[in-house]
């Protein structure tokens, strides 16, 4: 072979990657499939995401992919939120647009190799995708209480494309014996010995009183609580845009315990505040067994508080059967299985916490 044709053969090769049986390029591709039933193709090697829409970047902070993360929403740069708690660093990431989408020219700026959307249409996932050029995956982050089984599936496809399947199964393990555990400690309790309760001030865009709450609120639902609101016509419970009822309703059920979800504090002391019927007609009150719960609708929802809401809901209804649990440690824990970091105290000093709210309060 002439010294031309060597080089050229040479050439060839390299651009060739050298073998069919050599390691991956970073060409190869694959077909998965998104949330929405659509075909995406993706890259087989992966090194920059980024999540656009509610709940997107938490679960890739879920997944321990902060690391590939190119850039996020302008919205995203809330430090209130556990997962940038944990992460701070991640608000100095480029700015990639507003929330709910972003801006496709900023998106296509942070190069990503693929870009993971929620609260979607599949029309507009190929819109997004046939402007910037870039793989779009489709994931739904559902409530936990009814939908967990959505929440996996989209973790595992989040898994299966950064290849961080060990991370997802991890995950799910968890938030399954978690709430296996939750159950066995408190399915066998009588109901004649369980109080009534209900959650008011639950948020929905932004904050609300006391008559905004949650037919299937999970924490209840995980430790077999009895959930006055349980009983409303399921046409008028909405995960999206709320579920309220009326004042005097609220009387009628008169419930033993009230937890309020501590976004809507202030519009529940106004609620409460003067001669309100509520403040003299709710036994709760009277009784001082009102609590407050950590608001974990903000942008989608944060899992981690659902849980930590559930053992502590746990703890105040049942003393004895959760005897053993030190709220703060396992806070801690959920929040490091979640996150990667135990960011208990974090929380907590940006929060009114897990207490109990004495009458004078209101």
């Amino acid at each position: 072979m002439t010294g031309k044709l060597f080089y050229i053969a040479l050439l060839y090769l390299l651009l060739s990657g050298c073998s069919n049986n050599g390691p991956d390029t970073g060409g190869n591709k694959r077909v998965i499939t998104d949330m929405l039933g659509r075909e995406v193709e993706v890259p087989e090697q992966i090194s920059r995401i980024v999540g656009i829409r509610a709940g997107a970047l938490r679960l890739l902070v879920y997944m321990n992919a902060r690391d590939m993360i190119a850039g996020i929403e302008e919205n995203e740069k809330d430090l209130n939120r556990p997962y940038m708690q944990a992460w701070p660093e991640l608000a100095d990431l480029p700015v990639i647009g507003p929330y709910m989408g972003g801006d496709a020219e900023l998106i296509v700026n942070t190069r990503p190799d693929v870009i993971f959307i929620t609260f979607t249409t599949t029309g507009n996932a190929d819109a997004l995708q046939k402007k910037t050029g870039i793989p779009v995956v489709a994931l739904i982050c559902n409530e936990i209480g009814t939908s967990r089984d959505t929440l996996f599936t989209s973790l595992r496809l989040i898994g299966k494309i950064l290849h961080r399947e060990h991370r997802a199964d991890s995950l799910i393990g968890y938030i399954t014996q978690s709430i296996e555990e939750l159950n066995t400690r408190t399915d066998c309790i009588n109901d004649t010995l369980k109080p009534l309760v209900y959650v008011g001030g639950v948020a929905y865009s932004g904050a609300h009183g006391i008559n905004s709450t949650q037919a299937y609120y999970p924490p209840f639902t995980f430790v077999n609580a009895r959930n006055a609101a349980s009983e409303i016509d399921k046409r008028l419970v909405s995960q999206v845009k709320g579920t309220y009822i009326d004042k005097e309703q609220l009387l009628l059920w008169d419930p033993d315990v009230l937890f309020f979800d501590e976004s809507g504090l202030d519009v529940i002391r106004h609620d409460l505040s003067g001669n309100s019927p509520l403040k003299k007609g709710l036994a709760a009150i009277r009784n001082n067994r009102v609590y407050s719960v950590l608001p974990y609708n903000n942008y989608a929802t944060n899992y981690e508080l659902v849980l930590a809401n559930a053992w502590y809901a746990g703890k105040v209804l049942y003393p004895e059967a959760f005897g053993d649990i030190d709220i703060a440690s396992k806070t801690g824990e959920i929040l490091e299985a979640f996150l990667g970091k135990n960011i208990y105290q974090q929380v907590m000093s940006s929060s009114v916490g897990f207490r109990n709210l004495p009458v004078n309060e209101w």
